[in-house]
């Protein structure tokens, strides 16, 4: 029933997603970009670059929140009894990047080895950690690996990949 809802949930943020976009370039007075006499070029330049632009946007926007919704992310503080640790490991390599808000921490349930950073910004981002790679690393390996996350972070990549 779990992935009904994921994919149900998924079809109704893009729904939201294209009628806001399609919103949008009616009140820019997009024209049909494919007419009688061939294709306008410019209503089609200006309907790539909304929907482009505003997709990869919004995708970004939402990223930190789908993130947590679609891998069951379960954000811990420094004062979680089993996973403070990780916490502290993951704000110290972030006060090393000299990022000036520290990232939240979670944790998702999966075998596999993963970690992942996301959000929209650096004073606004994620570093999750699958259960898989926290159980089967060692710390200082951990470390490697967190740090390079909050590189990610640090780099500012969520928006430079967007």
């Amino acid at each position: 029933m779990t992935w009904f809802k994921r994919i149900t949930f998924f079809a109704m943020v893009n729904l939201g997603i294209i009628l806001m976009l399609s919103l949008i370039t009616n009140l820019l007075g997009v024209r049909p970009y494919l007419q009688a006499n061939g294709i306008n070029y410019g209503s089609l330049m200006i309907f790539c670059l909304v929907w482009g632009t505003g997709g990869a946007f919004i995708s970004l926007w939402l990223s930190k929140w789908m993130a947590k919704r679609f891998y069951g992310v379960q954000v811990v503080d420094r004062n979680h009894p089993e996973l403070g640790w990780l916490v502290e490991m993951v704000h110290e390599l972030a006060r090393r990047a000299r990022l000036s808000k520290m990232p939240e921490v979670g944790v998702y349930e999966s075998p596999d080895m993963n970690a992942f950073a996301t959000g929209p910004s650096k004073d606004n981002s994620l570093v999750a950690v699958s259960s898989g790679l926290l159980y089967k690393m060692r710390r200082n390996e951990l470390e490697g690996v967190l740090g390079h996350d909050v590189a990610h972070i640090a780099n500012g990549d969520m928006v430079t990949m967007t």
